[in-house]
């Protein structure tokens, strides 16, 4: 039986460990998992990352990165693990997309997915096979022009949302439609309602597009994105991993990451480099279980062990 970790303690402050307490916190878990961005980089990677990679690495703990951000190519996610001194970090990530089409090879899909993401998502879809339809990025000017999203396509077997920024009314109607036929698989992949912006700003996120799709269709989506259980349950898979309590998470979003750990079982860790401790003790349901001001801070505490 999967175990679930509850958090029934306020979050401990990493940086006010003695070593005694230190040790057990190490001892509690095997792995690390880490969101990436605000935590690693945000334009630029953050001080000290790597040196606390490196450094929980050679504690013995395996490293691998869980991000909602399917928008960074390949090439941008490398250069960016290489500007914060990380190896393989690419190797070692787990994103909404890479989820998507695991799940979509794993029920052997045939048909053609209407994709309302971002174009990296429909590239990764297109170079696993998959035949993707989206659009339109541009709706018709008059409402009553709009009958002409209604129009069903068969070839449709399933609609997935992931972080399209040009989300728009006509892209919902189509999602809406074809989501009436029950046999149509529904994917959601980021579901932030708030990203940050900039420091201490939070701004509406794409995930509020896929709330109101659902709610419409009255469909609830395959959550292969944080918080949702089914992609830590990937990430762990692809990690092979199977006890999720020897996983300590890495974030800096409650509701997303926090939101992870709780759903999946995972110890959670809160960087707090877009909330304040005020932000992280006001949360109504969802507390880490540590936190700190930045990974680079806890570089020095780990170096005492």
């Amino acid at each position: 039986m999967t175990k679930i970790h509850i958090n029934v303690t306020d979050p401990v402050n990493l940086m006010s460990l003695n070593s005694t307490k230190l040790k057990e916190f190490l001892d509690s878990f095997d792995h690390v998992f880490s969101d990436c961005d605000g935590v690693i980089w945000s334009k630029v990677p953050s001080p000290g990352v790597g040196a606390f990679f490196d450094r929980i690495k050679q504690l013995g703990k395996t490293v691998h990165f869980v991000s909602n951000n399917s928008m960074r190519s390949r090439k941008n996610y490398e250069g960016l693990f290489e500007a914060a001194n990380i190896k393989n970090g690419y190797e070692n990530l787990t994103v909404p997309s890479i989820a998507i089409v695991e799940y979509l090879k794993s029920v052997n899909f045939n048909k053609a997915v209407y994709c309302v993401t971002c174009p990296e998502t429909i590239n990764v879809l297109k170079s696993h096979g998959f035949t993707c339809k989206h659009g339109p990025d541009i709706g018709a000017p008059l409402h009553s022009d709009y009958q002409q999203y209604l129009e069903d396509d068969n070839e449709i077997g399933a609609v997935v949302f992931d972080s399209d920024f040009n989300v728009n009314l006509a892209k919902m109607y189509r999602a809406i439609n074809y989501l009436q036929r029950p046999e149509v698989l529904y994917f959601s992949g980021a579901t932030d309602r708030y990203v940050p912006m900039k420091p201490g700003c939070l701004c509406l996120g794409t995930g509020i597009f896929t709330d109101i799709v659902s709610e419409e269709a009255n469909r609830e989506p395959i959550s292969l994105g944080k918080p949702g259980k089914l992609f830590g349950e990937f990430a762990m898979k692809r990690a092979g991993i199977t006890d999720p309590s020897r996983v300590l998470f890495i974030g800096d979003m409650i509701e997303q990451d926090v939101g992870l750990g709780r759903a999946t079982g995972f110890k959670t860790l809160l960087v707090l480099t877009n909330n304040t401790r005020e932000d992280m003790m006001a949360h109504p349901h969802l507390k880490p279980d540590y936190y700190a001001d930045s990974l680079g801070s806890l570089v020095p505490v780990l170096n005492k062990v």
